[in-house]
């Protein structure tokens, strides 16, 4: 251990402290603050900051020394010297702080953060045409697809996939559907551009908000 030649306040390398830490008779006090501390410390330290450091209220423990540190012995002298201002006694700080605690090839413990909560799923209002085709039309009047597909002059496999979701419905398969089933001419259409749109809104909404201002009178 070694005096400081400008401060009252002590000083003890990693390595005594290491020895000091192992047998259980220092406080280790951390000063760095919560970011830094949860992002990496020394196993069993106690956390401090700086910032919002308290002389009038450090805690103190029989029989055990108080070992100030922070990442590279500044903060931790700083802090050694307001404890003596307030008449503490038998501390040190850790020279060279966490860094030279890490090059001797001590452990530190590093803080596992908690899983992101996954960001909740929107809801969507809108189905799309083949859903409302399905639902509302053919499974109450027992029509198969095949069979609008022959009512209707439709290939089956255009039936299926707007049926599947996987193929929009435009403005002719929207008359012939209209057609057959009495509905206006631009029903189905319109399922499929507000499908659109609800779904352009959640996907592209905020970047297109961004990106476009919206035009001012007289400019």
């Amino acid at each position: 251990m070694t005096q400081d030649t400008d401060a009252t306040v002590q000083s003890a390398d990693v390595a005594q402290i290491k020895d000091w830490l192992d047998r259980n008779e220092i406080l280790l006090v951390d000063v760095r603050e919560t970011k830094e501390y949860e992002k990496e410390h020394i196993a069993g330290s106690l956390l401090l900051p700086l910032s919002n450091f308290d002389p009038e209220v450090f805690p103190t423990l029989p029989n055990k020394k108080i070992v100030l540190h922070c990442a590279v012995g500044k903060r931790s002298e700083a802090a050694g010297k307001m404890l003596l201002n307030e008449g503490h006694s038998d501390l040190v700080h850790m020279t060279g702080g966490i860094e030279a605690w890490k090059d001797a090839g001590y452990a530190t413990e590093i803080q596992i953060a908690p899983p992101a909560a996954e960001a909740p799923k929107p809801v969507f209002l809108c189905p799309t045409p083949g859903e409302v085709l399905q639902e509302e039309y053919l499974k109450p009047l027992k029509i198969t697809p095949q069979a609008l597909a022959r009512a209707t002059g439709l290939l089956e496999g255009r039936v299926a996939d707007v049926l599947a979701g996987k193929s929009p419905v435009g403005v002719e398969m929207s008359l012939r559907l209209a057609r057959y089933f009495s509905t206006a001419s631009d029903f189905w259409v319109r399922l499929q551009l507000e499908h659109d749109l609800e779904r352009a809104k959640v996907s592209m909404g905020e970047q297109i908000r961004q990106d476009v201002q919206p035009r001012i009178a007289g400019f």
